[in-house]
């Protein structure tokens, strides 16, 4: 897993135009968040991609005009925790269902 941060400025289509570099290479988005940062807007991404990936999106990214700045972070071991990033664990009864279920098919 890869986490990315790019800074742009928010007019119409740009983070549409962010995203859409991903899904076009059919890359799973498990954690995106959006958000305001000073005078431009900020996108956090988490993805599992190779380096050759990583920098066909960084071109691109660095291609959109309103985008102001691409970092691309380190790689984020495989069996990643969810307390790394804020991300809410589900609640313990999704999950005893979950296994029940699993377990009776």
């Amino acid at each position: 897993m890869h986490i990315f941060h790019v800074r742009y400025r928010n007019t119409q289509g740009t983070l549409m135009r962010i995203l859409s570099a991903a899904s076009r290479r059919g890359i799973d988005l498990p954690y995106v968040q959006a958000e305001p940062v000073e005078h431009a807007h900020k996108v956090t991404l988490l993805m599992d991609v190779n380096a050759k990936q990583v920098g066909q999106l960084c071109r691109d990214w660095r291609a959109i005009v309103d985008v102001v700045d691409v970092r691309p972070g380190a790689p984020i071991k495989e069996l990643w925790d969810h307390a790394h990033l804020g991300l809410p664990h589900p609640p313990e009864s999704v999950t005893s269902i979950e296994n029940a279920r699993s377990a009776t098919a």
